[in-house]
Formats: structure tokens, sequence, C-alpha cells
């Protein structure tokens, strides 16, 4: 992982750990903004571990313009993380990734459930016949 790459996981932990922090405080005021204040800590978390994945899912142009969504839409007692969120969406528009490589697509596992043969009954009895012949109804 590059430094640019790292810098940017560092500063969507940071962002997370802050959306924690404000998230535990409103959860104590019964806030209307708490949802969103966990909403973006468990984003920005995610994204700070799993960045490669998130990398080959888009470009880093779309990353930051991502992020910026979320600056965005940060206000009221959010609004601490909006310049955090700013600087981690100018972090992401700067990444040099190298284009993902083309993956050869892997032929799915045979199902072996599926069968173009009949199905054979038993006693060549019904549906009906064989439930009753099984759970004992009459």
């Amino acid at each position: 992982m590059n430094a640019n790459l790292r810098a940017l996981a560092a500063m969507l932990h940071t962002v997370s750990q802050e959306a924690g922090s404000i998230a535990r405080r409103l959860a104590h005021e019964e806030d209307w903004q708490y949802p969103a204040a966990v909403a973006v800590r468990i984003y920005t978390d995610d994204c700070a571990r799993h960045l490669p994945k998130y990398l080959r899912r888009e470009t880093p142009l779309e990353l930051g313009w991502r992020l910026q969504y979320e600056a965005a839409l940060c206000t009221g007692k959010l609004a601490p993380l909006r310049p955090l969120l700013h600087r981690a969406a100018t972090l992401a528009s700067r990444l040099e990734v190298p284009p993902a490589r083309w993956e050869r697509r892997r032929r799915p596992a045979p199902d072996h459930r599926v069968s173009n043969r009949p199905v054979s009954r038993p006693y060549h009895r019904s549906g009906a016949e064989l439930l009753r012949t099984l759970f004992g109804h009459a």
C-alpha cells in the first residue's frame, strides 16, 4: 500500500472515530441526527478497513465524489465531520491507482441439484400419498 493510500485510510479512520464520538454524544441526548452519525461512522470505518476493495469497485475520483457527498450531508451537530470528509475526498481524488486488472471470470460451480432427468417417484405415488405415508396421516 503506497503512502497516499495509507494517508487516505488514516483520514477515513479519523473520520470514523470522530463520527463515533459524536454518535455517543447524540445517543445520550436522543438527537435525531444520531442515526446519521452512526451511518457515517460505519461507512468510513468500512471504507478505511477495505480501501483496496472500494478502489476495485470504483475509481478514486468516484470515491472522492462519494466522500464529498457525505460531507455535504453533514449539517448541524455533524458539521465537525465536514472538513475531515473534505480532506478525505481530496486525498481520494489525488490517488494514482493503476487500472484494475481484468480478472478472469470463474465458471460457476455446477449445481448438482439441477438436473434434466425426470424426478423418479418411489412406488409411483402422488405427492399427497407420499406425504401420508411419510407422516402417517390417513
